[in-house]
């Protein structure tokens, strides 16, 4: 930033388990967003190393990144990034269709999700004709289409109300139980982080604790 270095995240070490459920907390600008986009290969460190099954995720080009994104990884954020002039169901199928895969089999497995999140009834409705709450369920199904081994969430319940926010927690919660996929989310909701596996606190670009 005009000519000068940004420290945002230092000698920040730890490990992530298989189907567990981590949390990342600490006040805004602390480096908790930056810190989940480095987990997903969305931007690259200055020095450091994020291993991924014992792959060194930045000795890779940007090409292998974005392979391994598409194979690995499903991102859900804040603003749910629905296409307008598309159903939930197709929103759902979205990642699927980009990679030419079979519609028939992508079809089947975004009903399945969309089963799971409770919009069955929902399937053909575009995203201007649903709830927030329900832009965010498709967005969760959108995310798990492909079946990633991590999904990593921003602050997926910050721009609902209390009852939603609870409702699609426990929607993530039960996936990761029933899936087993991992799960790391950013949020600044006490209540729901005190509810996963482990959480992490970020305090001025460092772990200040970890229970």
């Amino acid at each position: 930033m005009a000519g000068k270095d940004l420290d945002i995240l230092k000698g920040v070490s730890f490990e992530i388990q298989k189907g567990e459920m981590l949390a990342i907390v600490g006040a805004s600008g602390v480096g908790k967003s930056t810190l989940l986009t480095l987990l997903g290969g969305l931007d690259r460190p200055s020095s450091g190393k994020i291993m991924f099954d014992g792959m060194d995720l930045f000795s890779k080009s940007d090409i292998q990144l974005d392979q391994f994104r598409n194979d690995h990884v499903g991102f859900v954020f804040q603003f749910h990034h629905l296409l307008n002039d598309f159903s939930a169901l197709e929103n759902v199928m979205m990642p699927g269709l980009i990679r030419r895969m079979n519609a028939k089999k992508l079809k089947a497995a975004a009903l399945e999700l969309l089963d799971s999140v409770g919009l069955s009834d929902r399937l053909h409705h575009k995203p201007g004709e649903l709830s927030g709450g329900e832009q965010q369920r498709v967005a969760i199904a959108r995310a798990l289409v492909l079946s990633p081994d991590l999904i990593l969430a921003d602050e997926p319940t910050g721009n609902l109300d209390t009852h939603t926010s609870d409702e699609i927690f426990n929607l993530l919660k039960t996936l990761n139980q029933k899936r087993g996929t991992t799960f790391v989310l950013v949020t600044h909701n006490e209540k729901l982080s005190s509810r996963v596996d482990r959480r992490i606190k970020i305090v001025d670009g460092n772990i200040a604790s970890t229970a």
